[in-house]
């Protein structure tokens, strides 16, 4: 007999096995993306740290290119105005001593820098002299005629009209020269210190700059003329970053002229308006790092659909072999003649209907059934008719069974019928009704109707379910003793001594 509160053997609880199955796949799962999700977070921010950290090295070393070579060029011009002081009869454009003093700072800038004049009139003139150009209209001979800008002035990069290149001009202007000689200016030729500028830069995307403070754009790489001259003082990053601070690195959703997001790192040159912007494209910076972040989303995906495929394969063999459980367990619990509860069955339900009784103070019945001369029916047509006659008894009384009613085989031609909720008072006619209902069943093979005899017991004070049933299994004998085809009610309760 089964002990109250408890279940089969096989009766496992399959369906927290399964949730805790669910739980730890889907737990892996996240564990899996979260993992890739960090890594990736963690490698895009080692990427971009790499690059700014790159981007402030290559920037540090062409400010210091573009520092010495605007400090050759005003030395240039310094000396040059110094040797018009200090000969203020001679035409510099003629004299020999000056042309060899302009071809040494020429050699000694690697030919990068060129010394030219202008004159009071605005003419072009260059040394030694090879005629004049007008150029009263340039940039830095306008910057000389006005107080708040005379003195060395870093012009806006210009075309010139003689050589057609461009080029960066610094002009200083002369108190006393010979040759009406107004002031002198020294021309960085822009492809020449492009190329450098190409090599160093970040590939295929990336940008150097030479920025005037006033947003003026002076030189470029990759070069392209249509930018040179171009403003960026109304870029929002040049406003809120690079115009307030001595040098930085950050990301920008735009880049200061086009429109590509960038990492962007600038410094200003010191002694001199000029900042020095060195940028990569993010799309190059990241590309590496969106390949190997989509490689590892293909792997986690494969891993994910291995774990959800291999959840779906564990889960469907425990729904198989809870399904096999539980036909096992119906099968442990039912007889398989009738189909009604077997002894164990029986057992089980009256240890729990007795123990909710007593807890609860309501009442519980207990009836027995047992077809009359069941012997001789086996004896006189055989088992087979005998196997009919039960089956077609329990069909019977199953038929007649409320939702809370349990009906088992007991044993051989007995039946127990258990009754929740019912006094004995109540189950008679119910039994009754029972009774009458097998009275006028056709058993094939049996020539004569056959009947039942019951006994009723209702759980009395004290007793236990060994007492309710000989309380039940004597009412039975009572109705067999008086005749047969009767209900009897035993209302005594059984005395312990």
């Amino acid at each position: 007999m089964a002990l109250p509160g408890t279940t089969s053997p096989l009766a496992t609880p399959t369906r927290n096995t399964r949730n805790i199955v669910s739980a730890l796949i889907g737990g892996m799962l996240v564990c899996l993306w979260l993992l890739a999700g960090a890594w990736s977070w963690w490698e895009h921010q080692r990427t971009v740290s790499n690059t700014q950290q790159v981007l402030e090295q290559v920037g540090g070393v062409v400010q210091g290119q573009v520092h010495a070579l605007f400090k050759q060029a005003e030395s240039m011009l310094v000396v040059a105005r110094h040797w018009a002081r200090e000969h203020p009869t001679q035409d510099p454009a003629t004299s020999l001593e000056f042309q060899s003093l302009v071809d040494d700072m020429r050699k000694a800038s690697g030919g990068l820098l060129d010394l030219r004049m202008v004159t009071h009139s605005g003419d072009l003139r260059y040394v030694p002299d090879r005629g004049r150009t007008p150029v009263s209209d340039r940039d830095y001979v306008l910057a000389q005629k006005s107080p708040a800008t005379r003195g060395l002035y870093i012009a806006a990069p210009v075309k010139s009209r003689v050589t057609g290149k461009w080029g960066i001009p610094i002009s200083l202007p002369v108190d006393v020269a010979g040759g009406d000689v107004a002031l002198f200016f020294v021309a960085i030729e822009l492809d020449r210190i492009a190329a450098p500028l190409e090599a160093a830069r970040s590939k295929s995307n990336g940008t150097i700059a030479v920025i005037r403070m006033d947003g003026l754009t002076m030189l470029r790489a990759p070069l392209n003329e249509l930018l040179l001259g171009q403003s960026v003082a109304q870029n929002p990053e040049w406003v809120e970053r690079i115009s307030k601070t001595v040098r930085g690195n950050f990301a920008a959703e735009h880049g200061l002229i086009d429109a590509q997001p960038r990492l962007i790192s600038f410094g200003r040159l010191a002694d001199y308006p000029l900042v020095v912007v060195v940028t990569a494209g993010t799309d190059d910076v990241l590309r590496d790092w969106r390949l190997h972040t989509g490689v590892l989303c293909v792997v986690a995906a494969a891993v994910s659909l291995a774990f959800a495929l291999l959840g779906v394969i564990l889960l469907r063999a425990m729904e198989t072999e809870d399904s096999v459980r539980r036909e096992l367990q119906h099968l442990m619990m039912t007889d398989a003649l009738t189909g009604v509860g077997n002894r164990r069955q029986l057992n089980q339900w009256l240890e729990e209907e007795v123990i909710r009784a007593k807890r609860y103070q309501r009442p519980v019945t207990v009836v027995f059934f047992d077809i009359d001369h069941f012997k001789k029916i086996n004896d006189g047509h055989g088992h087979g008719v005998g196997d009919r006659a039960l089956a077609r008894v329990a069909v019977s009384l199953g038929s007649a069974l409320r939702k809370t009613d349990r009906l088992g085989r007991f044993g051989g031609e007995e039946f127990v019928l258990l009754l929740p909720e019912t006094s004995a008072t109540d189950a008679v006619p119910m039994v009754e009704r029972m009774r009458l209902a097998i009275g006028v069943l056709d058993i094939a093979g049996l020539p004569w109707k056959i009947t039942v005899s019951a006994g009723i017991a209702e759980l009395a004070e004290g007793e236990d379910v060994d007492a309710l049933l000989l309380r039940s299994d004597r009412a039975l004998y009572r109705a067999k003793q008086d005749g047969r085809d009767r209900v009897h009610v035993d209302k005594e309760p059984t005395v312990k001594n």
